[in-house]
């Protein structure tokens, strides 16, 4: 039977892999994400599972589902202007399909995606976690850009619908589960100071998501991460779904740390029981 032996959070922001290296591994970045890569290698993981998002790379606005999960024998990134190296990276095809066939008994309409390429939503944890890409992964989008997007409640199920297909795979399996996204980031619209590209509107909100996840209070969460709440934090806020979907996996439990970046909307998180 498999199991289930951690999870992790972290942001995927499209700039760290070239600020890694141009400030070299004693950097913030690098230091954060090489914590969590500690993390990774000592659980041992046969698979990860990312929930992740799109950022009109693999989908657009014509055909842009709510779930989806990616059915292939490899998967390769980043298919956007990522400046990084470009992988290939195993997908476990049958575990994937097992995956999907589980959240449809469960009433999920999930999308299946095949002969498909991720961004660096995907890809940038990958880098700074697998360099050598190792890990075979499942990748699960949820739109947490385009408006209507899923409540949490719902984002919160599909995790519980994917842990009960990971407990219910007949073979030995150590999986791991990621969440990738910010809490609070604005790119490209108006609450972005004027002459950036980026920005970071309610650090408020970033440090309660956080310490509601810290105490593990996962009800209020749900409660409060609304649509309109998480887009008043900016038009990248509904990351944080990807987040409370890996939540929804290794269920109420209190991460082992929690590390934000003080000046940004996102934080490096670790989930470890053993």
């Amino acid at each position: 039977m498999a199991e289930i032996v951690a999870g992790f959070g972290m942001p995927h922001a499209p700039n760290f892999p070239a600020q890694v290296a141009r400030e070299g591994p004693q950097c913030e970045v690098a230091r954060l994400y090489a914590e969590v890569a500690e993390q990774v290698a000592a659980v041992e993981p046969d698979v990860l599972i990312i929930f992740t998002d799109d950022h009109f790379n693999t989908f657009f606005l014509d055909n842009f589902p709510t779930f989806a999960v990616g059915i292939a024998e490899a998967t390769s990134g980043p298919n956007d202007q990522t400046p990084m190296p470009h992988y290939k990276v195993a997908v476990p095809g049958a575990l994937a399909a097992h995956i999907r066939d589980v959240a449809l008994a469960r009433g999920f309409d999930i999308s299946l995606v095949q002969d498909f390429a991720v961004d660096h939503a995907t890809m940038v944890p990958l880098h700074f976690l697998t360099p050598r890409m190792q890990i075979p992964v499942v990748p699960i989008f949820i739109n947490g850009l385009a408006p209507p997007l899923p409540s949490a409640r719902r984002c919160y199920a599909l995790g519980e619908a994917v842990r009960a297909a990971i407990e219910e795979w007949p073979q030995p399996l150590r999986v791991a589960v990621i969440g990738s996204g910010s809490f609070s980031l604005e790119i490209g619209g108006p609450k972005v100071p004027p002459g950036d590209r980026a920005g970071v509107p309610d650090l408020a909100w970033s440090r309660h998501v956080e310490g509601l996840m810290q105490e593990a209070r996962i009800e209020d969460l749900l409660d409060e991460a609304t649509t309109a709440r998480m887009l008043r934090a900016g038009n990248i806020g509904g990351e944080l779904l990807n987040w409370i979907a890996m939540l929804g996996v290794i269920g109420a439990r209190k991460p082992r740390s929690m590390a934000p970046q003080l000046d940004q909307g996102h934080a490096f998180a670790v989930w470890r029981w053993n």
